[in-house]
């Protein structure tokens, strides 16, 4: 099972038959979403919410849309997204065609889930405490080195920090600390576990030995 198709499944959003992927519903709707998806209540595989299509035929009814302001009612129509963008190699397929509400689309343009994008990110982003593997691999910038530094100062009963934390706290740019991030993962000095369901999390956790097989290693709720 391929990861697209994998989180489809845990959203409830049923795939339609890999023989025949772009077969018309009974109800012949010109509809993009249903031509590749049954049910008619679907959800963003990225966040979880509610989402509804343009042809009325799946999501939210009238009675559920009162009171969700215009601008947050927009970005949960639902969308197609190719989980592997095609721009990095990912086919126009079944297993890598998801649903996605228009906000999650639009925010994850090109990007990789959950390596390099998740919904929200700044306030679903945690770091946790421990004493990561010194940064000693080139391309760890200075940001890196002060990240793995508070690492070390975090006390574990604390608990996770969100990256906004972070920020609010120590005045660092959000773009910076994920920056820091993602080196200090290529250098092999943390893990990175994150959870496909709302509120989605990625937890960046450091490890102690550079050697770990799986050191630098993202796991998607329990699945490479």
């Amino acid at each position: 099972m391929l990861i697209g198709e994998y989180l489809n499944w845990t959203e409830g959003n049923a795939i339609v038959p890999h023989e025949n992927p772009r077969r018309l519903r009974p109800f012949a709707t010109t509809c993009s979403v249903h031509r590749w998806f049954d049910g008619s209540d679907l959800r963003c595989t990225y966040c979880r919410v509610r989402v509804y299509c343009a042809c009325g035929l799946a999501g939210l009814d009238e009675e559920d849309r009162v009171g969700i302001p215009l601008p947050l009612l927009l970005g949960r129509q639902a969308t197609l997204d190719h989980f592997v963008p095609t721009s990095r190699g990912g086919a126009d397929a079944a297993d890598n065609v998801v649903v996605a509400c228009r906000r999650c689309n639009s925010s994850k343009q090109a990007d990789l889930f959950p390596r390099e994008w998740i919904p929200d990110r700044d306030k679903h982003t945690y770091i946790s405490a421990g004493e990561p593997m010194p940064p000693t691999s080139e391309g760890v910038g200075a940001m890196a080195r002060n990240i793995a530094r508070f690492i070390a100062s975090l006390a574990p009963d604390d608990g996770p920090l969100s990256v906004a934390e972070i920020c609010l706290h120590r005045g660092w740019r959000p773009s910076d600390i994920h920056l820091a991030l993602g080196q200090l993962l290529e250098a092999k000095a943390l893990h990175a576990f994150v959870y496909p369901c709302w509120p989605t999390s990625r937890y960046f956790r450091p490890i102690s030995d550079p050697t770990d097989v799986w050191a630098g290693t993202v796991w998607v709720d329990g699945w490479l």
